[in-house]
């Protein structure tokens, strides 16, 4: 009998030794976990912006030659872009807006009043005022002017060209009062008729005092009637060719002149297809060809530069100037341009 007493001991002492380590694996285990490495959670960064490309400006106001801003356009725009910057086309700037952007280059078209004052408030800024024939260029303002910036070598290369094709150089020009430019083209077409064909004496009827040539008229700011009044001055004095200088047109004029069959050179802005009989040929310089030529130096260059596009004659009627008459007209201005001939009497 004590024998199985000591078995059921043995038996309970085996059976609590087994339920407590039962309970001991089952239990949820309450301290550091098991793990040795802990995860560190990563710090957010802020949203920061990523910075913008400085800046090139197309500047055209609202009174722009909207033929211009056309064409210039694209070319411009490429130009900006290689360089890296963003390109921006505005219609106007205002000093504080250099406070709010990097603006590496600004190319502006005329007209823009205070343009030397914009540019002098942005130092850090490169200017190219593009046809603009009243600005002298600063530290950092270039100029490429419109017309050549000497209208004297215009007048010239259309009184060659009209005393040339113009039987006893019964030829005259139409210029404007109070303009530098326009009296600077007179000059000129004076002097290129005298150096085509000297006295210019006619050798036929009629003749006399009041049929020596060169004639010109500089035409007031007058009404339509004082336009006509002068231009029917020159056609009665026998005048076959006329020379019509930048910022005289007008078609009251031009319907007069054809109307009479009489000959014009004139600028290439007031071509018209209406005209092409009558047209001898346009003189207009190349601002295209200009810009291109000049872009490169004015991106080296350290402080502002100038320069003068070259004079083309466009728009040309072959059977009033031959090809080997325009090809001594070219001869000729070739001389003009490099100063070895004067555009003004002396």
């Amino acid at each position: 009998m004590a024998k199985y007493k000591e078995f059921y001991w043995l038996l309970f002492i085996i059976l609590l030794l087994v339920g407590c380590s039962l309970q001991q694996d089952t239990q949820t285990p309450t301290g550091e976990p098991v793990f040795t490495e802990k995860l560190v959670p990563t710090a957010t960064l802020a949203n920061t912006p990523t910075p913008l490309s400085p800046v090139g400006v197309f500047l055209t106001p609202p009174q722009s030659d909207p033929k211009l801003v056309e064409e210039l356009n694209p070319l411009i725009g490429g130009y900006i872009r290689a360089e890296g910057l963003r390109f921006q086309v505005l219609e106007t700037m205002a000093p504080g807006d250099f406070l709010k952007d990097d603006f590496r280059f600004v190319v502006v078209l005329p007209p823009y009043p205070d343009l030397e004052t914009l540019a002098q408030g942005a130092p850090d800024t490169k200017f190219l005022a593009v046809g603009f024939n009243d600005l002298d260029p600063l530290d950092n303002l270039s100029v490429l002017r419109f017309g050549g910036g000497d209208f004297g070598i215009q007048g010239f290369a259309a009184g060659y060209i009209a005393a040339m094709i113009t039987t006893d150089w019964r030829v005259a020009v139409l210029s404007v009062q109070e303009s530098d430019d326009a009296l600077a083209a007179r000059e000129g077409f004076r002097v290129g008729v005298k150096y085509f064909c000297g006295l210019c004496n006619p050798k036929y009827a009629p003749t006399g005092i009041n049929y020596i040539y060169p004639k010109y008229i500089d035409l007031p700011d007058a009404s339509d009637l004082d336009i006509e009044v002068n231009v029917n001055l020159l056609i009665d004095r026998a005048v076959n060719t006329f020379y019509i200088v930048p910022g005289a047109g007008d078609p009251i004029i031009y319907r007069m002149l054809i109307s009479n069959n009489k000959f014009i050179i004139g600028p290439g802005s007031d071509f018209s297809e209406e005209y092409r009989d009558n047209w001898v040929a346009s003189l207009e310089y190349d601002l295209v060809a200009a810009l291109v030529d000049l872009w490169p130096a004015f991106l080296s260059a350290e402080s502002g530069i100038e320069q003068i596009p070259p004079l083309l004659i466009t728009n040309i009627n072959s059977e009033l100037l031959s090809p080997g008459k325009l090809k001594l007209v070219e001869g000729i201005l070739e001389e003009v341009s490099k100063g070895y001939i004067s555009t003004i009497f002396e």
